[in-house]
């Protein structure tokens, strides 16, 4: 009995000490919670680090998704509205008009679990998303990445892109060290 008991804890460290030493190396999708909120993070990188910014006047892939889901965009978020309609434009079936209510908040925002800094926020897989867009340099992207929670949880990548839609699900914004989207 004492055996099996040791044998039990043993893998169990074991296991937290290879996912400690391999890190991000390592992701497993455990499933969600419908209720889990999900973080995204601004991080400052060097110059080299961050992926290609889509540039103005460029259409947005609209990639497939499992079902269909629409948003509304409330009065907190009228100057972003653009912002924010470009990154729904990334998925195919999303549409303006009812159901998840998108706020923009003026600071990081602090009521989604986690720590850090937090400049998005999706509850309960589009239940409610609250954006900072302040805290980023492309807010289409941050807008894409938090709809994205409506169907997938993080990919992976370390900072988000629009090369595909794992890049899109990256739990980081990565803005660039000295900018002025790289605040402190």
């Amino acid at each position: 009995m004492l055996k099996k008991l040791l044998l039990r804890y043993g893998l169990v460290a074991t296991a937290g000490v290879a996912l400690a030493v391999m890190g991000p190396a390592v992701q497993v999708d455990l499933g969600h919670d419908e209720n889990e909120a999900h973080a995204t993070t601004a991080v400052e990188v060097e110059a080299s680090a961050l992926p290609a910014a889509l540039p103005d006047g460029v259409e947005i892939q609209a990639w497939p998704v499992p079902n269909r889901r629409s948003y509304y965009i409330t009065a907190s978020c009228s100057q972003h509205a653009a912002a924010i309609r470009r990154g729904a434009a990334a998925w195919q079936g999303l549409t303006e008009g009812g159901g998840t209510p998108v706020e923009c908040r003026n600071s990081y925002i602090t009521d989604c679990g986690g720590g850090g800094r937090i400049v998005g926020c999706n509850w309960g897989r589009g239940q409610r998303i609250a954006l900072y867009m302040g805290g980023v340099g492309d807010d289409a992207l941050l807008a894409a990445h938090e709809f994205g929670h409506d169907w997938y949880g993080h990919s992976t990548y370390r900072c988000a892109g629009w090369g595909s839609p794992q890049e899109v699900m990256a739990p980081s914004i990565c803005t660039l060290r000295g900018s002025p989207d790289a605040r402190q």
